[in-house]
């Protein structure tokens, strides 16, 4: 008798244990998460001069690039306006 009984409360505390652990709800995984559009990997193949083949990889986020496009535009825009501005000659 005393060996059903102890079988018999193993078997409902694991039971109870599993019910209640079936009753707690899955948290979602990260990788559902919503992932910032300017945080994305972005990845360009550029030619390499003097090469007809060979290419280069670059791989930056959304906001590098956006970086590099704005700095590239000025850097250029600076070079027409300066190089417009000062005096041909001496």
């Amino acid at each position: 008798m005393v060996k059903f009984l102890t079988i018999f409360s193993v078997l409902s505390a694991s039971m109870m244990i599993s019910a209640a652990a079936s009753a707690v709800e899955p948290t979602p995984p990260a990788a559902t998460a919503t992932i910032d559009p300017m945080q994305q990997m972005i990845c360009r193949k550029d030619k390499e001069t003097g090469s007809l083949v060979k290419t280069k990889k670059t791989c930056h986020t959304r906001a590098q690039w956006a970086y590099i496009a704005d700095f590239n535009q000025s850097f250029s825009r600076d070079l027409v306006d300066n190089a417009q501005t000062k005096p041909a000659g001496n």
